[in-house]
């Protein structure tokens, strides 16, 4: 049996999509260790890995105020932080070397300083869209955010710092260029084929596996509502979410109407501000997603992938409200393929909201093609698939 190192940062987002294959690696005997911090760890925990925690900047960060080119650039340095304390962490863990390294690609600076330190190969985890030749993800967001240049402060603060971590780790011989840009022999998609832009043009390198959304173990149960009325489940994930007057806007839309309304809001919004809350609405910080959506008949979200993805793994029609600029590549996704609408308005008004949410509900359309997506989504094989992958890795010698 093989012994697994998965390299993470604290977001939910980005742990949560990596659990199914984790958790399938160690069924089938393997030793697995993770690397995360925060919320997160006890949810790894139950997976059966060995949880190894590194101190975090990113809970602290409010993501949503990166939206344009000079905010944006700055996140480059943030992520090379997270990195320079993953490589802390795990090099100061005892124990022998792992035999291969799955990271999240907003920490692959300390998978592939360590992977060439180990010589063992290095699989990139996807949360966001695959690019390639066909697309680019970076190229999208630039059209709503606009380009850094590559003399921008942020950017250059990033390439020293960068070159300094490699000099520290006896590899300054390393081609900025191409470590950067590098893709892998192996990179695992936590979403179908078939939601990826130009996704029938990606090789034998990107596997398609689908989000896997096991049952979270740890999560507190929820109880659906005594009603018949249909429900809308309202999220903003877990990173572009200390929005009160959106939340304060949904309360509104759906006030004295016949629907259920479920928030799931961050512990950082300040519920007084919701003001009277009406019967129908129910506040709540975490909550199972899946187990919720699974009453939903239509879910509101800043159209985060995770946030996307357990959505139409439940069969569920979608209204976003993008915020940042990966948040709109999502939603142009959404749009294209016909899976829910998309509301251009950051802060809408609370008719605005309603007749969206009441109009997907209704659309027998958007619901066939819902259907189909779902479809694909378990046809994907999730963390089965996953783990298949990374055996057949292993046993070809990392190629």
């Amino acid at each position: 049996m093989a012994r697994v190192l998965f390299l993470n940062n604290s977001g939910f987002g980005h742990v949560m999509p990596s659990l199914s294959v984790v958790a399938e690696l160690v069924r089938r005997g393997h030793e697995v260790s993770y690397v995360t911090s925060g919320g997160p760890v006890p949810k790894v925990a139950a997976t059966g890995a060995t949880v190894v925690e590194y101190d975090s900047e990113l809970p602290g960060i409010d993501l949503s105020a990166y939206v344009t080119a000079d905010e944006t650039a700055a996140l480059t340095g943030i992520y090379l932080t997270e990195s320079e304390r993953v490589l802390d962490a795990v090099v100061a863990q005892p124990g022998p070397e792992p035999d291969l390294i799955c990271y999240d690609l907003t920490v692959y600076h300390a998978a592939r300083i360590l992977g060439r330190a180990w010589g063992v190969p290095t699989v990139q985890c996807l949360p966001v869209f695959a690019s390639n030749e066909h697309f680019s993800l970076l190229e999208k967001m630039v059209e709503k955010m606009g380009r850094a240049e590559l003399s921008h402060p942020e950017l250059q603060s990033f390439f020293a710092r960068l070159t300094r971590l490699l000099v520290a780790h006896g590899q300054g011989d390393t081609d900025l260029k191409d470590f950067i840009g590098r893709t892998e022999e192996l990179n695992l998609a936590y979403f179908p084929r078939s939601f990826q832009f130009a996704g029938d043009t990606f090789d034998e390198r990107f596997a398609f596996i689908g989000p896997g959304l096991d049952p979270d173990p740890t999560a507190q149960p929820w109880k659906p509502p005594m009603t018949d009325d249909p429900l809308v489940f309202v999220s903003l994930g877990t990173c572009v979410n200390r929005r009160a007057g959106f939340f304060k806007v949904c309360v509104d839309a759906f006030r004295d109407q016949p629907w259920h309304v479920v928030l799931a809001v961050h512990e950082g919004v300040d519920r007084a501000a919701l003001g009277p809350l009406p019967s129908n609405v129910e506040v709540h910080g975490w909550l199972p997603h899946l187990e919720v959506l699974a009453h939903t008949d239509v879910f509101l979200s800043h159209a985060g992938l995770g946030s996307v993805m357990g959505a139409l793994h439940q069969g569920v029609p979608l209204v976003v409200v993008p915020a940042s600029p990966e948040d709109w590549v999502n939603a142009r996704r959404v749009a294209e393929l016909g899976l829910g609408r998309v509301i251009r308005d950051e802060l809408p008004t609370p008719a605005k909201l309603r007749a969206a949410v009441v109009e997907v509900a209704g659309d027998r359309l958007t619901a066939q093609r819902v259907s189909r997506m779902r479809v694909d989504i378990g046809a994907a094989g999730g963390g089965r698939a996953g783990a298949d992958a990374l055996e057949r890795l292993l046993a070809n010698g990392g190629r």
